[in-house]
């Protein structure tokens, strides 16, 4: 064998040897990948989950302002008719948040009962 034979193999060894490296590289590479998607999936959980609680949040202080309002209407002497086309909401909430407006009144007079009792 001539020095031209011996270099070829030599070159083709270190080829091989770095094919090798290069798979193992891209076995880590493609572990680490996997793990960074775990990561976005939850991370995108996570932001799904603070956007409904963020809308629901925003509910129900919209609710609170809103009750607010029926109820100092209703004290006012307003009709639900009045008040429903004053906020821009159907007359059934305007009932609904009167029924819960009251429920919560005799919630408070009964724990106010119980504590003076």
């Amino acid at each position: 064998m001539d020095i031209f034979d011996y270099t070829v193999i030599g070159l083709l060894i270190l080829l091989v040897l770095v094919l090798l490296g290069l798979l193992s590289v891209n076995r880590k590479l493609k572990k680490e990948n996997d793990v960074l998607n775990q990561v976005l999936a939850a991370k995108d959980v996570t932001i799904a989950n603070l956007e409904a609680s963020r809308v629901a949040v925003k509910d129900v202080i919209e609710n609170f302002s809103i009750s607010d309002e029926v109820m100092a209407g209703i004290e006012d002497g307003e009709s639900r008719e009045e008040i429903s086309q004053r906020l821009g909401i159907p007359v059934n909430r305007i009932e609904l948040i009167v029924k819960f407006d009251k429920i919560k009144k005799e919630q408070s007079a009964i724990q106010e009962s119980l504590l003076n009792n």
